[in-house]
C-alpha cells in the first residue's frame, strides 16, 4: 500500500513534464510557421519567398519565386525601392519599382525578332517614358562668382569664356576636351567634344577694388554647339 501511494506523485509528475513538453514543442512550432508565413502581394512571384518580413508581409531585401523570379527589395509586400526581376519569357528589368511597378531609372532587356532590344531610361507606373533629358548645362560650383551666364550662339564646336570686368590675374584653364586658346578676342577651347567639363581659377578684384578674390568654376555642357560663358564676379 505504501509503495503505490509512493508511485502515485511520481506518474503525476511524469505527466506533468510531458504535457508541459508537449505545449512548449507545439508554441515552437506554431512560432516556426507564422515567421515562415510572409507573403507577396504579386501574384506571379507569391509562390516562395525568403528574406525579410514585418507583419506578415514581404519588408526589407528578399528572394520571391512563382511564374517569374524578383531579387530586392520589398515594402508592404511589394517591389519598392531597387531589385532585379526576370519574366518567365526570359525578358529582365534592372531598376527602381514602386508599389510593384517599374518607377524611376531601369533597364529592361527582352527578345525581339531574334535580337535582344534594350529600353533604358525613365519609368513611370509600369510604363516607359524615355530617356532622361540631360540638361544643356550645369553649373556644378562657383567660388567667389555672383552668377554665371551659358549662351548658345550656333554649331560650331567652342566654349569661350567672358569677364565681366578687368583684373582678372593668374588665370588656369582646365577642359576635357578641345584646343586651349586664349588670345585677346578668344579665351577658352576650340574643337571640343561634347559634354564639355571645364575648370577656371583666377584672381579678380572685388567690386570695391578693395581686395582680390580667389575664384573658381566648375561646369559641364551636354548640348553640342558654339558657347560663351560669361562669368559675373
Amino acid at each position: 500500500m505504501t509503495d503505490f501511494n509512493k508511485q502515485i506523485p511520481i506518474a503525476l509528475n511524469m505527466k506533468k513534464e510531458i504535457y508541459l513538453t508537449t505545449i512548449l514543442i507545439t508554441f515552437l512550432f506554431n512560432n516556426m510557421l507564422a515567421q515562415n508565413e510572409c507573403s507577396v502581394l504579386l501574384p506571379a512571384i507569391s509562390g516562395n519567398y525568403a528574406g525579410e518580413c514585418k507583419h506578415g508581409l514581404a519588408d526589407g531585401t528578399g528572394n520571391a519565386t512563382g511564374e517569374d523570379f524578383y531579387k530586392g527589395d520589398f515594402v508592404k509586400g511589394l517591389p519598392e525601392g531597387k531589385g532585379i526581376y526576370i519574366w518567365k519569357n526570359g525578358a529582365t528589368y534592372d531598376g527602381e519599382w514602386k508599389k510593384g511597378m517599374r518607377d524611376g531609372y531601369g533597364i529592361y532587356s527582352y527578345k525581339f525578332q531574334d535580337g535582344d532590344s534594350i529600353l533604358e531610361g525613365e519609368w513611370k507606373n509600369d510604363k516607359y517614358i524615355g530617356r532622361k533629358a540631360l540638361a544643356p548645362y550645369v553649373i556644378e560650383y562657383r567660388n567667389g562668382i555672383g552668377r554665371v551666364s551659358c549662351f548658345r550662339t550656333g554649331d560650331r564646336p567652342y566654349v569661350k569664356y567672358v569677364f565681366t570686368r578687368a583684373g582678372v590675374s593668374d588665370l588656369m584653364l582646365q577642359g576635357s576636351s578641345g584646343i586651349e586658346t586664349m588670345i585677346d578676342s578668344f579665351t577658352g577651347f576650340e574643337q571640343v567634344t561634347f559634354p564639355f567639363k571645364g575648370i577656371l581659377r583666377f584672381y579678380a578684384p572685388n567690386a570695391w577694388m578693395t581686395a582680390m578674390l580667389k575664384c573658381e568654376l566648375r561646369l559641364t555642357i551636354n548640348k553640342p554647339g558654339a558657347w560663351i560663358v560669361t562669368i559675373f564676379y
